[in-house]
């Protein structure tokens, strides 16, 4: 179950991701990057208009619903979800994630991305999260596991 030190963990993650996109599209020329790493790493401004690697183009309201379905998903069942210290944080980032990008959904219609490493598609934090906890997820299950069952 989450506690109030949790939502607000959520809250910070949340304004992170939301200022860091407020940030690109006030610094960034929408399609013109910005070299970090030369040939490697670039801040480049992109307006998503579907899931993650492009499926899904202009599918707003299902996103929509996705988004909203796993945020109370996780808060219904998130007493369920959490079993230990990587589920709970994979739970935090989850939900900062989709919070993230289902608010730029609802208020642009599209998805502000803008991190370019050159070998996956433009990115943000609200991905980075999502991707976090996909990772957490995974440790619970495949690392956490096996040891609990050793003992």
């Amino acid at each position: 179950m989450l506690r109030v030190k949790d939502y607000c963990v959520i809250g910070v993650l949340f304004s992170v991701d939301q200022i860091s996109k407020w940030i690109a599209s006030q610094y960034l020329t929408f399609l013109y990057p910005v070299s970090i790493i030369p040939s490697k790493v670039s801040f480049i401004l992109v307006h998503n208009y579907g899931a993650a690697y492009g499926i899904l183009q202009h599918q707003r309201f299902l996103l929509l619903a996705v988004s909203m379905g796993v945020i109370l998903g996780c808060l219904f069942f998130s007493k369920t979800i959490i079993q230990s210290k990587w589920s709970k944080w994979g739970l935090i980032f989850l939900l900062s994630g989709a919070l993230g990008n289902m608010t730029d959904r609802l208020i642009f219609g599209y998805v502000i991305d803008f991190v370019d490493i050159r070998i996956f598609p433009v990115f943000n934090v609200a991905d980075v999260l999502i991707d976090c906890a996909v990772g957490c997820f995974l440790w619970e299950m495949f690392v956490d596991r096996k040891k609990v069952s050793r003992k």
